[in-house]
């Protein structure tokens, strides 16, 4: 199993001015399904610890497994030994080569374009509401071309009845199936 993971920001407005959340997320990069594994606008080396620690159900299985990071200043010592009891080797990638960590980088772009780049962000929970509904489009919903433009997890039925929408995200977000 190979996971990735990475932060990606974006300026929320708050009472006091904008300010900008960091999102650390971990991509496997077979199935790419993604874990948000959290928000804030202090990232610092102990939050990324303690948060990572909340996903450690991703490495449970005794199979041999590997993480890739970038080299952010934000990943300590202690968040690469947090994988060491599960099998997990983690491969820091150099600096400025974002396409030796594609997948996230890819994913990234893709919930910057699709839905965050659309909206103006009111506070910490709006952010968290997005992010939220935008990962449950991707991980169920929304197709993926490099596993044959299907939705994660797909399995073709029988069309019958009419065609339906599901609107998410004020319609920025619409999934069409046979209802």
């Amino acid at each position: 199993m190979c996971q990735a993971c990475d932060f990606f920001t974006k300026t929320v407005w708050t009472a006091l001015g904008p300010k900008i959340f960091h999102v650390l997320f971990f991509i496997n990069i077979r199935t790419r399904k993604v874990h948000i594994a959290g928000i804030t606008a202090k990232p610092d080396k102990k939050w990324v610890v303690d948060t990572t620690k909340s996903l450690s159900f991703l490495f449970q299985d005794r199979t041999k497994k590997l993480l890739i990071r970038d080299g952010d200043a934000k990943f300590p010592k202690e968040f690469d030994e947090l994988f060491r009891p599960h099998n997990a080797e983690v491969k820091r990638i150099p600096y400025r080569s974002p396409n030796l960590n594609p997948y996230a980088e890819g994913f990234v772009g893709t919930i910057k374009r699709e839905c965050l780049d659309h909206f103006f962000v009111f506070g910490e929970e709006h952010l968290k509401y997005l992010i939220r509904e935008y990962i449950d489009h991707y991980n169920t919903k929304r197709p993926h071309s490099g596993i044959n433009n299907e939705p994660l997890g797909y399995r073709p039925r029988k069309a019958k009845g009419k065609i339906k929408c599901q609107s998410r995200l004020g319609g920025m977000i619409k999934h069409y199936y046979w209802g």
